[in-house]
């Protein structure tokens, strides 16, 4: 509905029609009282109905009439006029920063000025605890007479941990809070911590202005991508193109933006003033005063906060008895599991750190690599039955020594030790632990020394990953449970054995899941705040069970536990594959590539999504980006051939999936390559490969989902779906991607096909 001129509200009157939007419109209107011309913004009939928009539009009155600064748009009024909504500001004439942009990139001059100014408009609301949450060029106003204007607060909040620290009032809180897992904002301009739905502080707008700072010299947006989950992802885990600012401005602006786009908030400007103040001295004529400043500036406000992420490097076993590395292992593995809990820190996962075991490297490099604030490293002696450990707390920004420790202990006090020193280096972080968080930091599973030592050396075992190694492991698992049959944490990793003996190496599932699943339900029965036996049991519900929505909810749940658990976070995006969720695996998976960046089966997972979502081409990437962290690593090299082939770069192909079975000949990677000559044309290398294939089959399991791939390639429907019905029988693990695996898509009109897709739910 539009508002003719003449039409009142309350005691102004509307003049004419400035623009629209999806909550309302915007009139031009005066009042007569005053005599001055005002901006009515007018809340549409149909959102006066929705409480969500009523609560947005009431948040933005109150926001900006708490603040009172020549760069936020002043509010006059706030009324209800017959059930129709309204506000009253000052009317601006002029262009918002999006229009003044276009396609033409400003000069870094101007885009300091600029962003200077946003940036005292941005702490003036900071000052009064209010967090703008959609800061974005559309959102900036350019006034004709040379003034800025900084507009639409109704996505804001208040921070809490501002509250009070104003020099005047603050916003009445509970008009801003916002549900946590709530994501609000626009996407290409939030913050990490914001696409994730966690709550934010005031850096959270410095992230943004960062990303206008790069689009005012550029034209472009620094993260922007072909997709929503591109762009997501873009921000979640890739840098700003550092050689598109440095070919349009000085290095002091690329570090400013570089400082304000950190994916970690306590690596930015802390203060939008102390960032308004490095801006303005970017403006100073003398090139020594602007870089003494910046220097300071860019790097002080990183000290006010608690560290929020941490790499806990593998601690060095020093001893002369090789057989002390489970020791060493399980001590670091037990600290980031114990770290892991506490949902303010970031903590990088075990397959990311452990890339570094044995070789001789600097703590502040490696956590520039891994991007985080903080690392620890250590050392370890085995002398009798004692252990002495030297470790290490550095801050990667600035390289400075946080904290140092010598613990000498008795082996049989290693739990302790471990709880001892979890609390200690949550303590060095400046994190501030609610008391549930401390009692997870002195929760022990077990009191028996040989339980938990045995538990140790079965994880050892059961990191390495072969068939071999994954029986010791059970073997220990078991062991430790007869020492004391209430280790929840033994029965868990009794779990992982069989699940990965079930899913990674060729046993036949009905042996194998049960067996995991009793482990993981027994682990719950103990202890039902164990992330990693939630975990297990999604895993075996979905790949054994096809218990979709059981599994989702137990992901969910291994998530809320540990959300640093970067396990779980893959699973679940397996999962959400598999379901064809695309996008929220995406969002899942990059989620498990932040916690571990250099593990490579997560990085090969990466892929997943766009191989079952016909993005090839953007599945050959991440493969290749996969094959980065290990050239050699057979997976990769499967999953790149399989994309090449759908996209008919058959000899391509061909070469990834023999480089992968000259490493070694799994039964899977060999049905890859019969289906890839099968769809390249080459019939009798595919015929012979099946034969091969079948013949394996009588001494050792072999799925049949793998066979019924081959059939499909030959063009042999029949054959394939009568495989497939014996897979189903078998419960064979990859029956799970039956709708979305891209090699099964021949057969999707068939009646059998569909009634199997039905039977799996």
């Amino acid at each position: 509905m539009t508002f003719s001129p003449g039409t009142h509200f309350g005691p102004y009157e509307v003049i004419s029609l400035l623009g629209e939007g999806g909550m309302g419109q915007v009139y031009r209107g005066r009042d007569p009282r005053l005599g001055r011309d005002i901006a009515i913004k007018i809340l549409a009939k149909e959102s006066a109905h929705d409480k969500d928009a009523l609560i947005r539009f009431e948040r933005e009155a109150r926001a900006i009439a708490s603040l009172s600064h020549p760069n936020i748009l002043s509010i006059h009024d706030f009324g209800d006029h017959e059930g129709t909504f309204y506000v009253v500001t000052e009317l601006l004439n002029g262009e918002t920063l999006r229009e003044r942009i276009g396609s033409i990139p400003l000069s870094w001059r101007e885009a300091v000025d600029i962003g200077a100014s946003i940036a005292e408009g941005l702490a003036a609301a900071h000052a009064k605890s209010v967090v703008h949450r959609d800061l974005k060029p559309e959102n900036i106003f350019l006034t004709a007479d040379g003034r800025l204007k900084i507009l639409d607060f109704g996505l804001a909040q208040t921070d809490p941990l501002l509250a009070g620290q104003g020099d005047e009032a603050t916003v009445p809180t509970q008009v801003f809070q916002t549900a946590p897992g709530t994501v609000v904002g626009t996407i290409g301009y939030m913050a990490p911590e914001q696409l994730r739905g966690e709550s934010v502080d005031a850096t959270a707008d410095v992230f943004s202005l960062g990303c206008i700072l790069f689009e005012m010299v550029t034209a472009r947006r620094p993260f922007q991508r072909g997709s929503g989950a591109a762009t997501i992802a873009a921000i979640l885990k890739e840098d700003i193109e550092h050689d598109a600012l440095a070919e349009v401005a000085p290095q002091e602006f690329q570090r400013i933006v570089e400082v304000c786009v950190e994916k970690a908030p306590g690596a930015r400007f802390q203060s939008s003033r102390d960032l308004a103040l490095t801006l303005r001295a970017m403006a100073s004529s003398s090139t020594g005063v602007r870089r003494e400043l910046f220097a300071t500036l860019s790097r002080s406000p990183r000290k006010t906060k608690s560290i929020d992420s941490i790499a806990v490097l593998p601690i060095r076993n020093a001893s002369d008895d090789p057989n002390a590395d489970y020791l060493s292992d399980g001590i670091t593995e037990g600290i980031i599991n114990k770290l892991s809990q506490l949902p303010k820190l970031k903590v990088m996962a075990r397959s990311t750190v452990f890339r570094y075991k044995g070789r001789d490297v600097d703590a502040q490099a490696v956590g520039r690599e891994l991007r985080v604030r903080a690392a620890l490293s250590g050392r370890l002696h085995e002398i009798g039955n004692r252990l002495i450990i030297n470790v290490e707390l550095v801050d990667c920004a600035d390289g400075s020594h946080l904290w140092g420790e010598q613990y000498n202990r008795p082996l049989a006090d290693l739990m302790t030790l471990q709880e001892e020193m979890s609390r200690e280096i949550a303590d060095k972080l400046r994190l501030r632990l609610t008391g549930a968080e401390k009692k997870r930091l002195r929760k022990r599973s077990t009191e028996s020394s040989e339980a938990y030592q045995l538990y140790l050396k079965g994880r050892y075992h059961w990191n390495k990953r072969t068939e071999e190694s994954l029986k010791k492991g059970i073997a220990l698992f078991e062991e430790a449970i007869g020492s004391d049959p209430s280790f929840a944490s033994a029965y868990a990793g009794l779990a992982d054995s069989f699940l990965t003996l079930g899913t990674n190496v060729p046993l036949p599932p009905r042996d194998a899941m049960p067996k995991a699943k009793a482990a993981a339900m027994r682990a719950i029965e103990i202890d039902d705040g164990l992330a990693e036996a939630w975990a297990s049991l999604a895993a075996v519900k979905w790949w054994f069970d096809w218990d979709w929505s059981g599994a989702e909810a137990d992901y969910q749940r291994a998530i809320a536990l540990n959300p640093n658990y970067a396990t779980a976070h893959d699973g679940y995006a397996m999962l959400l594959c598999a379901r064809g969720r695309f996008d929220e695996a995406i969002e899942q998976i990059t989620r498990a590539t932040e916690l571990d960046p250099l593990s490579r089966i997560i990085a090969v997972h990466s892929g997943w999504p766009f191989v079952f979502a016909r993005d090839y081409e953007t599945a050959v990437k991440r493969f290749r980006k996969a094959l980065d962290l290990d050239e050699d690593f057979i997976p990769a090299h499967g999953w790149l051939g399989l994309a090449l082939g759908q996209q008919r770069r058959f000899d391509e192909a061909i070469d990834a999936i023999q480089h992968a079975l000259r490493v070694n000949r799994l039964p899977i990677l060999e049905a890859m390559l019969a289906h890839t000559n099968a769809i390249a044309g080459r019939r009798e290398e595919s015929l012979e490969l099946l034969a091969s294939i079948r013949e394996a089959a009588k001494s050792r399991y072999i799925s049949p989902y793998d066979i019924a791939v081959i059939h499909t390639g030959l063009g042999e429907r029949d054959a394939a779906l009568r495989v497939l019905q014996v897979a189903f029988d078998d419960r064979s693990a990859w029956m799970v991607f039956l709708e979305v695996d891209p090699r099964l898509e021949p057969l999707h009109d068939e009646p059998a096909f569909r009634e199997l897709a039905a039977k799996l739910g």
